[in-house]
Formats: structure tokens, sequence, C-alpha cells
């Protein structure tokens, strides 16, 4: 795995110390630069609970910063058994080929109208204006994907370059001129 996956595995007092000595940010941005993939792994740690003298607050506070500020994922196991467990998965889960299709996050319509217009407003130059005037002209996003650039064009408020652009993004070659 090379520089892909790293892990900064600390126990729950180590933790604690390493905020008070100021150690953990430099180690957060050390993984930062150094692995694709980079994970805190802190063992036995438990809400609400001070650790070391370190009140739950600051605990917290640090993991949230690391995360946020650092962009370091935050993983937490109960002991040492249930850390090696982790790792072994998060290692096995990388080689694995991921054959599910990316999913875009955040708003997901329903009916299939609205699917469509989300869909054909992912196309460059395409807004929900000329989403809704190609639906209504071809009846489906198979039909605008499958039509030529100039049917394309002919659409008010699409024209020439935007067709263009969405066959180019389709991997199509462009039929006007």
């Amino acid at each position: 795995m090379g520089n892909t996956l790293g892990f900064e595995r600390k126990t729950a007092a180590d933790l604690a110390r390493s905020i008070v000595d100021g150690r953990l940010f430099h180690q957060m941005g050390s993984l930062r630069r150094s692995y694709r993939r980079p994970l805190l792994l802190v063992e036995g740690l438990c809400d609400g609970a001070a650790v070391v003298g370190v009140s739950w607050p600051a605990l917290r506070g640090a993991l949230i910063n690391v995360s946020v500020s650092f962009g370091v994922p935050v993983l937490r196991s109960t002991d040492a058994r249930d850390s090696a467990a982790l790792i072994a998965t998060a290692a096995r889960q990388l080689c694995d080929p991921f054959d599910i299709p990316y999913v875009r996050p955040g708003y997901r319509p329903t009916g299939w109208r609205r699917r469509a217009l989300y869909i054909l407003q992912g196309l460059p130059g395409i807004g929900p204006r000329r989403a809704r005037a190609l639906l209504d002209q071809f009846g489906s996003v198979a039909a605008v994907v499958t039509a030529d650039a100039s049917a394309l064009a002919e659409i008010a408020g699409i024209g020439d370059a935007v067709a263009r652009s969405i066959h180019e993004a389709l991997g199509r070659p462009s039929s006007t001129t």
C-alpha cells in the first residue's frame, strides 16, 4: 500500500499527553503530508470522561480539530485487539475492488421527472431552464444523450457551443458546424 493508508494509533492516555505537550497537531500534519488516506485511531477513549487530567471537552475539541482542520478521520476502538481488527479491515477494504458506482452526496430527487432534470443539470452548460427545455423536447434523458449535436442546438437557449460541450462530455464527436 506504500503511502496510501497511514494510521496514528494512540491510547486515550497518549492522546491526552500529546494534547498537553503539543505533539498531536504536529503528528497530524506529518500524517496528512505522508499519506493519501491518513487515519487517527484512538484506543479506549470513553465519551464524557477526563483522561490524565485532560477534560472531556478538551479531548473532544482536539478530535474535532483533527477531523475538520487536518482532514484526518478519527476512528475509535475499545482495545488493542479491536484496533488490530480495525486496521486489517481498513487495509482489506482499500485493496478490494470497489464495484459500487460513486453516488453523489446530498440532494436526491424523487419522481422520474425530477430525477431526469437533476441528471440533465449535470451536463455542461445546463441549468434548470435548459434541462426543462431538453426534457420537454426529447422526453427522456436517454433521448437527450443519444440526440445528435445539431438536434440539441435547435433547442431554444442551447446553441452550437453548449451542444458541442454536451457531446464532448459524453465522449461523442460533434456534428455541428
